[in-house]
């Protein structure tokens, strides 16, 4: 609004005519223009909020991966004592298993020779037994001899009392 009338007043059907079509198709433009760049700074907030969130997530990834490294190593270590331990009852096992198939072995030997000496006892046992039993017929022969004799003498000495 001129309040004071120092601009030339203004021709509308001139205006409506001629200058609002350009006018128009300008601001059509300006609008174009406008949302086009409208379009390229959210493309760029996007793509600054992407590269943040990029960011956090590759360090959130490290701190991760450092993190796995961390256990993995832990597990390492501690595999690696167990493997000793076992390595170390491996061995105590295998020479425990030595010590005892040596005892065995040395029982086994004993053993045989208590199975031979037992063996011999019995034929000797056997021979003495045979022996016994042969003397025993011998015993019992003589036995019976002697009575014969006995039995024949006090038949002599009671036919002379009489």
């Amino acid at each position: 609004m001129n309040i004071s009338n120092d601009t030339p007043a203004l021709n509308y059907v001139d205006y409506f005519t001629k200058q609002l079509p350009a006018d128009l198709a300008a601001m059509a433009t300006l609008r174009d223009e406008l949302a086009i760049r409208q379009g390229a700074l959210s493309a760029a907030k996007d793509t600054v909020a992407l590269k943040e969130a990029a960011a956090k997530e590759l360090t959130d990834a490290k701190t991760e991966a450092a993190a796995l490294v961390a256990e993995a190593k832990d597990i390492s270590v501690k595999a690696k004592a167990a493997k000793t331990v076992q390595d170390d009852r491996a061995k105590a096992l295998d020479a425990t298993e030595v010590a005892l198939n040596a005892k065995i072995a040395a029982f086994e030997k004993s053993s045989a020779a208590r199975e031979i000496s037992v063996s011999n006892r019995e034929s000797s046992a056997t021979e003495l037994e045979t022996k016994l039993k042969q003397q025993a017929i011998d015993l019992a022969s003589s036995q019976a001899q002697l009575d014969a004799r006995v039995k024949a003498f006090q038949d002599k000495v009671a036919a002379l009392s009489a």
